[in-house]
């Protein structure tokens, strides 16, 4: 069956369960219980592995990762990067900036596998942008690649990066995201940092901040230890250990601080969340989601009716918290 426009839909794993999942530009990605790897959407650029096919319309099993099982996937808007239980990165779709760290810049329609480069530690999470990508390894080390053309992978005047390359502020990181064309991590001592497109107030920097936003900058202004980042399109989402923060373009109401604040330059706190429990935070290209231990247990549900309007940019006026 197909996937209706704009309507959720449902599809069964046999003797199987999901387990986690990532949304792009115009595709998805499921990884299973038994590491397998399910890609869905748009192959335009050869972003679901799956050769020249040009498009899947339901979740297709990527079967030359068949030897393979996979721990994490992170969807940019037109490439795919994931890790695999044995440390091994791969990457496929559109590359014209690097942001498959293959050391070229040429497009692939199949996995490719990156050269190893953090010394055999295990991934902790990955993340990808527009033309960037980020792993995160569970000693704290960042590594990032792809387009920095305006520093979003905090490579100061470097154009791009075409393998990946240590992002060092002289902090161990605990928590990456790739939004559009800006990027934030999260130190295990609870700073959080922003670099690339200041546009919006996405950066949520003072004034004086912004000539360096090719490199890191730490965000002020924030109470408490920052746990969480996420990155939309033009806005920003913080967690504390009691409090969400939002700042940078808020036409949609992505930032959840009321109908008139079309912008926000600094972090602001949304009142609706404050000391409420909330466990994680996701953004959309114009939305934003945020779940309490409560919302984990559908976890999975939530995420696939959300993958919709990740592209469309729609804010969910039935639902406020989403």
């Amino acid at each position: 069956s197909s996937f209706a426009d704009n309507v959720p839909s449902k599809f069964w794993l046999k003797n199987d369960h999901p387990v986690h999942i990532s949304c792009g530009g115009e595709h998805s990605a499921v990884i299973t219980g038994n590491g397998k790897l399910l890609m869905f959407g748009s192959n335009s650029w050869g972003q679901l592995g799956l050769g020249l096919k040009p498009t899947a319309t339901k979740p297709t099993s990527v079967k030359a990762l068949k030897s393979e099982k996979v721990k994490f996937a992170a969807c940019g808007r037109d490439h795919t990067i994931i890790c695999t239980w044995r440390g091994s990165v791969y990457a496929a779709g559109s590359n014209h900036e690097g942001q498959l760290g293959l050391g070229h810049c040429n497009d692939t329609t199949s996995f490719h596998p990156l050269h190893p480069f953090c010394d055999h530690a295990p991934i902790k999470m990955l993340s990808a942008g527009c033309n960037t990508s980020a792993a995160l390894t569970e000693d704290g080390r960042l590594f990032m690649w792809g387009d920095n053309s305006v520093g979003q992978i905090g490579l100061g005047e470097e154009g791009f990066a075409p393998e990946p390359r240590e992002v060092n502020v002289g902090q161990l990181v605990s928590w990456v995201s790739c939004g559009y064309h800006h990027s934030a991590f999260v130190t295990v001592d609870g700073d959080l940092y922003t670099f690339g497109e200041s546009g919006n107030g996405r950066l949520g920097l003072y004034p004086e901040q912004l000539a360096n936003h090719r490199v890191p900058q730490r965000v002020q202004g924030i109470v408490g230890r920052v746990t969480q980042v996420s990155c939309g399109g033009e806005h920003t989402v913080a967690l504390t250990e009691e409090d969400v923060y939002t700042f940078g373009r808020g036409q949609y109401g992505q930032l959840g601080l009321g109908t008139f604040l079309f912008e926000a330059d600094l972090p602001k706190p949304v009142e609706h969340f404050r000391n409420g429990n909330i466990s994680h935070i996701i953004c959309g290209e114009s939305h934003t989601r945020k779940m309490n231990h409560f919302d984990l247990i559908i976890h999975a549900m939530c995420v696939v009716i959300s993958m919709y309007s990740v592209y469309l940019g729609f804010p969910c006026l039935e639902h406020p918290n989403i």
